[in-house]
């Protein structure tokens, strides 16, 4: 196909936007960029159903003006890579100073144009004319086995560049393969590989813990783990805080890595042929994802918005969770002069998650409290699980609820959570806007949501 490229951009960009196009041209590379201010409504409906369609490449512009801009928190978010990377669109990260990549753009390499242009231009041109400009729509991993997937692992390092050899199968907690490197000093650095393949299940926090001390006792340089799944933020958190040898590619990462090999995607997809039709990424699933985002991060703190938030945060409960959970039986109380809404959702279903809920914690009803405590207003504290507490006391409830709130708890009320499951045996899980966000996307990818609550219960445990 054609190559088209469309670069995303926030508009105090432009200048930079504009040398870029100019490059572009000049490299015979059709570009799509509105030239225009982009109002927030317009951009996801209209401008990148525009602009994307039939693009083999998406340009993103990464900048400290990128950070305030919607398309950067709504916009770009991970659901939209996803299905852009299932029809093996290329995304391009372009850093244009010293901006962090945000972390749905982690799995991409970015090309860095903050200190040398002409570099970056070069990079970006080469990557654009790899594969004959031959696009790929990327068959799932339903055919895969584990051997298998360790087969493309194996081949895509060698692509890579690097030397690889395989380590020997052990019955302990073992890595699969070894990258050897010297160094710009003459030292011999290691690299351990840890190839994970799953068709349902994903990596734990737990799972996490114990290769990341396999690999500490290794005295290796560093590791990296490659999965065809994907991780949840409370996993990757982990990683960051805990694990900082350990890199991980996830899924997204090995597809848009195989996007520049079609020789591998021939081999490994052999029924894979090259996309000529144009891509529709922006689906109406894909816009109510936005659009619940859009509205949680936008809802007012404290009691301004605290109606709001309640609405908000029932309906994004409802869209993830009901079925299998049934429809939620709203309670009513007075607190501080607020009237407030609590969500009790039965939990009668068959799903496996719900049930281990269930019979674990006696949970026939999920209790949901939802707090719009500002920034600087009241916190989590021993006193909010309490008032939950209440609801968990009757017998005909059970021992389960969550507390959804935009702030994270204090040292009080982690410690009465703790509290009341010693001494009862009930589990109080506290999420955030950034939980639910996370959750709402995995939905969108069809992943696993309840992974996200999974990681909560064995952060609880792990630091019990």
């Amino acid at each position: 196909m054609t190559h088209k490229v469309f670069i995303s951009y926030s508009a105090y960009d432009r200048q930079f936007v504009s040398w870029l196009v100019d490059e572009l041209k000049s490299a015979n590379v059709d570009v799509w960029w509105d030239q225009q201010e982009v109002t927030t409504g317009d951009y996801i409906k209209d401008k990148i159903k525009e602009g994307i369609q039939a693009s083999s490449a998406f340009i993103i512009i990464l900048s400290k003006n990128s950070a305030k801009s919607t398309w950067v928190k709504y916009e770009l978010n991970s659901a939209l890579m996803f299905k852009a990377a299932e029809n093996n669109v290329r995304i391009i990260p372009i850093k244009i100073d010293d901006f962090p990549v945000p972390p749905d753009l982690m799995n991409y390499i970015y090309v860095d144009a903050s200190i040398d242009r002409q570099k970056a231009i070069s990079s970006i041109i080469r990557t654009l004319s790899i594969s004959d400009e031959q696009t790929y729509k990327f068959k799932d991993w339903t055919d895969f086995t584990a051997r298998r997937f360790e087969e493309l692992v194996h081949d895509l390092l060698l692509e890579d560049g690097h030397t690889v050899k395989r380590m020997p199968p052990t019955r302990d907690e073992s890595f699969d393969l070894e990258i050897q490197e010297t160094n710009s000093f003459n030292q011999l650095e290691r690299t351990l590989v840890e190839v994970k393949f799953f068709q349902s299940r994903k990596l734990s926090i737990s799972n996490l813990t114990v290769l990341y001390g396999a690999l500490l006792i290794s005295n290796a340089t560093r590791g990296l783990l490659v999965t065809n799944s994907e991780l949840t933020n409370e996993a990757k958190e982990f990683l960051i805080k805990t694990a900082p040898k350990l890199t991980v590619w996830e899924g997204l990462s090995v597809r848009s890595k195989l996007i520049e090999r079609p020789v591998l995607i021939r081999k490994y997809f052999p029924g894979s042929v090259p996309r000529k039709e144009s891509v529709n990424l922006v689906d109406d699933e894909l816009q109510m994802t936005q659009s619940l985002i859009k509205e949680l991060d936008n809802c007012p703190e404290g009691m301004p918005g605290w109606k709001d938030y309640e609405n908000i945060c029932i309906e994004i409960f409802n869209y993830l969770f009901v079925p299998p959970l049934n429809e939620p039986k709203i309670q009513y109380k007075r607190e501080s002069g607020i009237d407030i809404r609590d969500a009790i959702y039965p939990n009668r279903g068959l799903d496996d998650n719900w049930r281990f809920i269930r019979e674990d914690y006696d949970a026939k009803y999920i209790v949901v409290e939802f707090k719009n405590y500002a920034e600087n207003g009241s916190d989590i504290d021993k006193h909010v699980v309490l008032q939950i507490d209440d609801y968990l006391k009757k017998q005909t409830i059970g021992h389960s609820g969550i507390i959804c709130s935009k702030k994270s708890p204090n040292s009080s009320g982690l410690e009465k959570r703790r509290d009341i499951f010693i001494e009862n045996n009930k589990l109080v899980l506290f999420l955030n806007n950034e939980h639910l966000k996370d959750m709402l996307l995995r939905k969108y990818k069809k992943l696993d949501l309840f992974d996200v609550i999974n990681d909560l219960i064995d952060d609880f445990n792990l630091k019990f």
